[in-house]
């Protein structure tokens, strides 16, 4: 009889087709996307984010755009499908309820149903902000990452359903699990692919002269001579053409590296401490209000509930035992 033959050593190893490789990308990020998460962290990314929409969509530029005359109106995107900035009437109406819906939803007061309400609001009401002869994205990241909460179980934990529920005798289910975990990091894959194409749409359109170039300086300047005071930080950025140089080439790399936020939890807090650095210098420099992108960076990607816990470990070594 012929010997059961061992293992063949002198074969070349397989090569993996492109589909394959493909396939098992899209498997990984399958498994990343649905693996379990917790309740809690979901409970705080609902929490921050709906209260930080509540702030947004009371402000009194919603009004003012509502007086604005009929020839000013340039519609963007669906706003042309009105036919012009809607009435003083409509948009109280529009941010009541937009105010209202956002506070049920970030104390998780039927949740389901009033975050897509204060959401679609949100929208109409800055559809407005943006009709008016220039492109406004002050609000975009936050309302593009909560579109993932639109669909998710979001009052299980800390939240007013939660607690009726178990004042009427529910027991609360497993506070981790795939339900639990998706919109979460959706939400982060969604910014983090925002900040990526916009990284992607300096390098198409304007390429290295993005860097390179006086682009940076001119915009400094600009933004200086339109206040009554000179800005002192703009003007120190915009007098050095070097430093200038470098600034850009931060702020450009920081953009494009951005998604190795979801697969490097080393990098994150530097990645996520970036971008908060460059919409914190922007501010100061330019008068740009970032706050919605700054607050839904660290809404998004920091862990509460964990952080919370280590806190509280710290609090409880510092206190000592209990006597």
């Amino acid at each position: 009889m012929r010997a059961a033959e061992g293992p063949r050593l002198d074969r070349a190893p397989a090569r993996r087709s492109l589909p394959g490789i493909a396939a098992t990308a899209w498997d990984a990020a399958d498994g990343w996307l649905l693996a379990p998460g917790s309740a809690r962290r979901l409970a705080a990314v609902r929490m921050g984010l709906c209260a930080m929409l509540a702030e947004r969509v009371a402000r009194g530029i919603y009004m003012d755009l509502a007086a604005q005359p009929h020839a000013l109106y340039r519609p963007v995107s669906f706003m042309r499908l009105v036919g012009g900035m809607p009435g003083r009437g409509t948009v109280a109406a529009l941010q009541g309820a937009a105010v209202v819906a956002a506070i049920m939803a970030a104390i998780g007061l039927r949740a389901r149903i009033a975050l897509p309400v204060a959401w679609t609001c949100a929208l109409v009401l800055n559809g407005m902000a943006t009709s008016a002869g220039k492109v406004v994205h002050n609000d975009v990241l936050l309302l593009l990452a909560m579109i993932p909460l639109l669909f998710a179980p979001l009052s299980d934990r800390w939240s007013a359903d939660a607690l009726l529920a178990r004042r009427h005798g529910a027991v609360p289910g497993n506070d981790t699990s795939p339900r639990y975990g998706w919109p979460v990091r959706s939400a982060m894959a969604v910014v983090a692919g925002v900040y990526f194409l916009i990284g992607l749409n300096k390098v198409i359109l304007s390429g290295p002269a993005w860097v390179l170039s006086g682009n940076l300086r001119w915009v400094l300047y600009a933004a200086s001579d339109v206040r009554r005071v000179p800005n002192g930080f703009a003007l120190f950025i915009a007098d050095r053409p070097i430093l200038a140089h470098v600034m850009a080439g931060a702020a450009l790399g920081i953009e494009l590296a951005f998604p190795l936020v979801l697969w490097s939890r080393k990098l994150r807090p530097f990645l996520v401490g970036g971008v908060v650095a460059l919409h914190l210098g922007i501010m100061v420099a330019m008068g740009l209000d970032y706050t919605a992108w700054i607050v839904t960076d660290i809404v998004v990607f920091v862990d509460w509930p964990k952080a919370l816990h280590q806190v509280n470990a710290v609090r409880r070594r510092v206190e000592g035992p209990a006597p």
